[in-house]
């Protein structure tokens, strides 16, 4: 009947490609890529299968939610510190929605969600990063019963920059502060004709774009956290197929020949999505992570509109991005021993983070305290970085490299860009 609603789980990945020609005609994020999401589900040894949903009118897919089933362990946070639970999670990837997003499609999704957990084939369903003013987290947040609720509201702000045409535009938009540092020019001074960013587009590339990011990764803050980039095999997955998929975009600044710093991210249509960042602390007086940045961006003017720069406040996103918005992780709780567990973890842990969050926002003591245990983590890994180095940096000014160039490898070109302004990001 052409009224006729259905909602199905799709749990085989070869039922997937029963729906490819319409999850594939409806635009959305990265995350929700049919191909993307097969990728990321194989090759990560938390996935047990897929938990596709459909909702079919009159016989015809109208709406997915994209989604899998994971048996990982959920992090728990109290500031830097984590604790981890293991646990059964129907996990929903950032933008899962596609085709019509409608209130009703939502509430549909929703209530399959609340019978899968019923049933006893998750503990749990974590939604990743949704937009707060959406109507699925709305129906997220208000339709569960009081104990399979999500006792905490977290949100993050999420951030983006709009491109002019060109990168002379771009420079001329920047502000003062961000044209009057001074770092660069002792680089420049410290580093004569050896400072070069190269950008990294093509698969037969990404060995090298993976050897030397991950030297980088290994001396940040990030990998004492656990988080950030890192070589390992999932990661090598994804990026294969960013570059198949002619998405990769990478940026790598070498000092005297050495990988300094990396932002790796991937074009989706008109905009540049940068996922990680990295520099080495040994570089830090130069602010190698901006000059990076800006660099990357004078080269995007000409290829994309808009710069994604993600979720998570930052000192030099306030400086450069003209555009924010507010999104939201959250869950809803099986009714079950395990969920209500999980939910009690979750009340204990984040409700104590976000209380403690706010009382050090409004006394000016949260940004204070981030950058002393960043500071904190940065002087381990530089300790760790001098130990495993012989050579120091002084080496490093001795040494003459190429001069500053964006080699355009996957295009076949190598291209002068104007000297960016200057900032202080590190």
């Amino acid at each position: 009947m052409e009224n006729e609603i259905s909602v199905e789980v799709l749990r085989a990945v070869s039922d997937l490609e029963r729906i490819r020609p319409a999850w594939e005609s409806w635009p959305g994020n990265r995350e929700s890529d049919i191909d993307f999401y097969l990728t990321v589900a194989g090759s990560s040894p938390e996935t047990v299968r897929p938990h596709v949903m459909v909702i079919s009118r009159g016989g015809r897919p109208d709406a997915i939610l994209v989604g899998r089933l994971d048996r990982r362990r959920i992090p728990f946070r109290l500031g830097y510190l984590n604790f981890r639970v293991k646990a059964d999670v129907l996990f929903f990837v950032a933008g899962p929605l596609r085709g019509n997003a409608s209130p009703e499609n939502c509430r549909l999704f929703v209530q399959e969600i609340r019978r899968s957990l019923s049933s006893g084939e998750a503990h749990a369903a974590y939604f990743h990063h949704l937009p707060t003013n959406s109507d699925l987290y709305s129906l997220v947040r208000e339709t569960p019963g009081l104990l399979a609720r999500d006792p905490v509201q977290e949100t993050h702000a999420h951030f983006s920059r709009s491109l002019p045409a060109t990168a002379e535009e771009f420079q001329r938009s920047l502000s003062l502060k961000l044209r009057s540092n001074h770092r660069w020019n002792n680089l420049a001074r410290d580093f004569p004709n050896a400072v070069k960013v190269r950008c990294f587009t093509e698969l037969a590339e990404l060995k090298e774009l993976i050897r030397d990011a991950e030297q980088v990764a290994r001396t940040t803050y990030q990998r004492g956290l656990g988080v950030g980039f890192a070589d390992t095999l999932h990661e090598r997955e994804r990026l294969t197929l960013k570059a198949r998929k002619g998405w990769l975009r990478a940026y790598i600044l070498y000092i005297a020949q050495r990988p300094a710093a990396f932002w790796i991210g991937d074009i989706d249509g008109t905009t540049f999505g940068g996922e990680y960042t990295g520099y080495d602390p040994a570089f830090r007086k130069y602010s190698p992570g901006m000059y990076l940045t800006l660099r990357g961006i004078e080269d995007l003017c000409t290829r994309v509109s808009e710069v994604d720069f993600g979720t998570g406040w930052a000192e030099y996103k306030e400086g450069l991005c003209d555009r924010e918005w507010t999104e939201a992780s959250t869950y809803i709780f099986a009714p079950s021993v395990k969920g209500l567990e999980l939910r009690l973890a979750r009340f204990l842990t984040a409700g104590l983070h976000a209380s403690l969050s706010r009382a050090l926002e409004t006394t000016g003591f949260l940004r204070l305290a981030k950058r002393v245990w960043r500071a904190r983590l940065r002087k381990k890994k530089a300790k760790e970085t001098r130990t495993a180095h012989s050579s120091p940096l002084e080496s490093l000014r001795r040494s003459l490299g190429a001069g500053r160039e964006v080699h355009e490898k996957g295009g076949g070109d190598t291209r002068r860009l104007p000297r960016p302004a200057e900032d202080d990001r590190t």
